[in-house]
């Protein structure tokens, strides 16, 4: 068997095992195969079988966003072009198809088709996990806050004045920004909660856009060292002037009838 031969078989056995299996004389075969070409990265097929049938399983519900889709798209042109010879313009990129790929999408069998869908499978995954670990849900809070104060240029505060008994030790602020709609409360100092008994409230006051103060979302606190807590407008919010906090039944209400335990007036 001249070496183009071996390495066709080679590869032939190793596309066999990764999607029907081989029997005890193929193992064999392999084995020897695999001993005089130490340079093939054996589980690279099981790899893109294990990506394949991945790609075929039953799609989740989240939607795909637009520049992903649109970079996946290119990455997969890019890809197969590379397969296939490519133009000039291809060939003067960087190109991550091997040998190895090229032999076996000549061959027009199955494997160059496994090379090919895990590849982009892979591509998917990756941009996939770029974007999901970008996403506020995934970045601890305390993250998210230094970073909104870092990078909103339109950021406006509002300092905590403790108002009722109990709560006149209570300091930090709030952030906010009309045009990401987005903020944070940083409180230190708030007395505990108990979720089952009562739950604290926000209100924003913001006569641009109401003349009721906006449901900023009920949150909870379990200790009385500093904790930051998202807000959760339920309506949008164009120019705020006053934050407030009152404690409520579980769940909030939709007017409060108050006191407001702690106010902050926005400065500027």
């Amino acid at each position: 068997m001249n070496r183009h031969s071996a390495e066709e078989r080679l590869l032939q056995l190793l596309a066999d095992r990764a999607t029907e299996g081989l029997d005890t004389e193929a193992v064999k075969e392999l084995d020897d195969l695999l001993a005089s070409h130490a340079h093939y990265d054996e589980f690279h097929l099981d790899s893109a079988a294990a990506a394949v049938d991945l790609a075929m399983s039953p799609p989740v519900d989240a939607a795909m966003p637009g520049p992903l889709r649109d970079r996946i798209v290119t990455d997969a042109e890019r890809f197969f072009t590379t397969l296939d010879g490519g133009q000039s313009e291809s060939r003067d990129r960087p190109v991550t198809a091997t040998k190895t790929d090229r032999v076996a999408y000549q061959r027009g069998g199955r494997l160059g088709w496994y090379a090919a869908a895990a590849s982009l499978v892979l591509a998917v995954l990756g941009w996939w996990q770029v974007l999901s670990t970008q996403s506020p849900s995934s970045i601890p809070v305390a993250r998210q806050y230094n970073d909104f104060l870092r990078d909103t240029p339109d950021l406006v505060r509002a300092p905590w004045t403790g108002k009722e008994p109990d709560y006149e030790s209570v300091s930090g602020e709030v952030v906010w920004s009309d045009s990401n709609q987005r903020g944070f409360m940083r409180l230190v100092g708030l007395p505990p909660n108990d979720p089952k008994s009562a739950q604290y409230q926000l209100w924003i006051v913001d006569p641009m856009r109401d003349k009721n103060p906006i449901d900023g979302g009920v949150f909870d606190v379990s200790t009385k060292q500093e904790v930051i807590i998202p807000i959760d407008a339920k309506l949008r919010v164009d120019r705020p002037t006053v934050f407030a906090i009152t404690r409520e039944k579980p769940g909030g209400v939709v007017v409060s009838g108050g006191p407001l335990l702690v106010v902050g007036s926005v400065q500027g």
